[in-house]
C-alpha cells in the first residue's frame, strides 16, 4: 500500500474512533432538561480536535459563533468559528498562542469577546500572575500583533474570561474565585477605568458575555447534583441577579464559555459550553424565560 493509501486508511480509522467516542459520551450524559427560566433550544456536540478549539470561550456575531480552547500541557491554545445555522465548523486553528508568549510561560486561552472583526482573548501564564488580552483577526483567526497587559491586584488568580461592551467602550473581566468586582478597561487603549462593585460575591467565574447593559456570567459551582448557574450583572449598579440553574449531565461536567444575543423577536438567548472532562464538549443554546 502506498503512502496515500495508508493516509486514507488512517483517516477512516480515526473517523471511526471519533464516532464511537462520541456515541459512548452521549450515553453517559444525563437528561438535560428545561428549567423555569432556561429553555433548551438546541445542542451541538464536538469531540477531540474540534473540542480542542472550543472548550473555553464563546462569542457570537450574527450567525457566527467564535470559540476558544486550550491544551495547557502543550501550550496549545486554539480558536474556531462555527456556523450557527449548520452547527459545523467554518474554520479552526490550533497553536494560537504565539511563541513569544509561550517562551514566557503563557499557556492558556480562556474566554473571548468579539467586536468589529477582532477577537479579544484572555490569556494566562502558568503562574496566573501577568494576565494579557491578545487580539486576533476574526476572519483569519491569526494573531494581529496587538496585545495588552491588564495586570491588576484584583486579578490575583489570572484572567479566566473577558467580554467587550461596545455600547460604553469597555472590556470587562474578573478573577475566577470569590470575585467581588468586575474590572472595566477602556477599549481605546486598554487602560484601567474602574471597578464594578458587585452586590454579592460570585465564585468560579468561567466566562462572561455583555449584552444591553448586563454581563451574563457563567458560574461553575461544585454543586453535589452537578448543576451550574448563570447570573446577570448590571454594569451600572453592580446588582447581581440569578438567571437560572442548569442541569449539565453529571457532576464531572465543567461549564465554560458563554455568549449572549437577542433574536429578531427580542428573545434573549444564551449559548453555553459544557465540557464532560473526557473528549467531548456540548454547546447548548437556551432561551431565557423571564
Amino acid at each position: 500500500m502506498n503512502f496515500e493509501g495508508i493516509k486514507t486508511l488512517l483517516l477512516k480509522i480515526w473517523a471511526l474512533i471519533i464516532t464511537v467516542i462520541a456515541g459512548i459520551t452521549s450515553l453517559f450524559q444525563g437528561n438535560i432538561t428545561d428549567t423555569k427560566t432556561l429553555k433548551l433550544e438546541k445542542e451541538m456536540q464536538f469531540v477531540v480536535d474540534e473540542a480542542f478549539v472550543a472548550a473555553q470561550g464563546l462569542a457570537v456575531d450574527g450567525d457566527i459563533l467564535y470559540t476558544s480552547g486550550a491544551i495547557s500541557a502543550l501550550y496549545m491554545g486554539g480558536l474556531g468559528k462555527i456556523d450557527l445555522n449548520t452547527g459545523e465548523f467554518i474554520d479552526k486553528k490550533l497553536g494560537s498562542i504565539p511563541s513569544e508568549f509561550q517562551k514566557k510561560g503563557y499557556d492558556h486561552i480562556g474566554g473571548i469577546g468579539y467586536l468589529d472583526g477582532k477577537i479579544y482573548a484572555a490569556v494566562e501564564d502558568k503562574a496566573e500572575e501577568y494576565p494579557l488580552v491578545l487580539i486576533y483577526d476574526a476572519n483569519t483567526l491569526e494573531y494581529t500583533g496587538e496585545y495588552y497587559d491588564v495586570t491588576n491586584e484584583a486579578l490575583d488568580d489570572g484572567i479566566p474570561w473577558c467580554t467587550v461592551d461596545a455600547d460604553n467602550g469597555y472590556l470587562y473581566c474578573s478573577k475566577f474565585r470569590h470575585a467581588n468586582e468586575i474590572l472595566a478597561y477602556n477599549l481605546t487603549d486598554m487602560t484601567f477605568s474602574h471597578y464594578i462593585n458587585l452586590s454579592e460575591e460570585v465564585d468560579r467565574v468561567q466566562a462572561g458575555a455583555y449584552l444591553d447593559g448586563y454581563i451574563y456570567l457563567n458560574l461553575d459551582p461544585h454543586n453535589a447534583d452537578g448543576t451550574k448557574e448563570v447570573v446577570a450583572v448590571d454594569v451600572f449598579s453592580g446588582e447581581v441577579k440569578k438567571i437560572g440553574t442548569r442541569n449539565t449531565g453529571g457532576f464531572e461536567t465543567e461549564t465554560e464559555g458563554i455568549a449572549a444575543y437577542k433574536t429578531e423577536n427580542g428573545d434573549l438567548r444564551l449559548i453555553i459550553c459544557d465540557y464532560d472532562k473526557t473528549v467531548a464538549i456540548f454547546i447548548r443554546e437556551y432561551t431565557v424565560c423571564q
